[in-house]
């Protein structure tokens, strides 16, 4: 029992600034600073279909955010050299962020409303897109274990919904998924 509780909290020690840095960002977009990166990604364009790119969720405001976040997080969380904390988690921001972008691509194809989600499968892979970006590029910050992965996997979905539903409590998200 011990050491599922030492390994989930090391796995939370390694996604903390995801976690962190995503809440942050989330305060970020809200706040009336910085209006000129409130544009949405993709510019409004639409493809064949008549639909988005991204949708009018996917601004430049919130990528950039999610990267200076992450960075500042992980600073903070792991407590190394400045340099060392702040561009790994900048890269982790980055994953994070990037990520997101297929799912949203993939929604607005299947015709779902940004900030919605199309049932439970869609809203799985609305928790996990970035979870798994994360997961794919920490090797390159921390030699992650199959075991690391999957735990950082199961446990920073399940807690990117619960924050989720805590933000719409709080009126920072529009869905509680």
């Amino acid at each position: 029992m011990i050491k599922a509780l030492e390994f989930a909290a090391h796995c939370y020690f390694l996604i903390l600034p995801a976690i962190l840095g995503g809440v942050l960002n989330m305060v970020f977009v809200k706040l009336p600073l910085l209006k000129a990166l409130s544009v949405p990604m993709d510019r409004g364009r639409r493809l064949s279909d008549g639909q988005r790119v991204f949708g009018a969720n996917k601004t430049w405001k919130g990528f950039l955010g999610m990267i200076l976040f992450c960075a500042v997080s992980a600073w903070l969380c792991w407590r190394r050299a400045f340099t060392f904390s702040f561009l790994r988690g900048a890269w982790l921001g980055f994953a994070y962020a990037i990520a997101e972008l297929p799912n949203s691509f993939i929604k607005r194809r299947l015709n779902i409303v940004p900030g919605k989600n199309g049932g439970i499968v869609q809203t799985f892979f609305d928790q996990a897109d970035s979870v798994i970006g994360y997961v794919l590029l920490l090797p390159i910050v921390y030699p992650l274990t199959p075991a690391e992965a999957s735990g950082i996997f199961i446990i920073g979905t399940a807690t990117h919904y619960i924050v989720n539903v805590l933000l719409y409590f709080m009126k920072l998200k529009k869905q509680k998924g």
